[in-house]
């Protein structure tokens, strides 16, 4: 399980994060959950949300879709 209150004291304390978490794509009338892995920006603790930048846009992601927290590459 992911632990926002550790989560969001590392982005204070400035780390860079990365999210792996997955999302249903709907194509015509077909879906399917993908795997992403995006710059993880935010998180809010009390909503079990967290927020990553997916082509330069702010996108929520809520905990139950989250699969793992890494360390950005540099």
């Amino acid at each position: 399980m992911i632990d926002l209150e550790d989560i969001a004291a590392r982005l204070e304390d400035d780390e860079r994060l990365m999210l792996k978490y997955r999302v249903r794509v709907t194509s015509g009338e077909e879906s399917e959950w993908v795997v992403r892995c995006d710059p993880l920006l935010d998180v809010a603790e009390d909503r079990g949300v967290l927020f990553v930048r997916r082509d330069g846009e702010p996108v929520y992601v809520m905990l139950d879709e989250a699969i793992e927290v890494l360390p950005a590459a540099d």
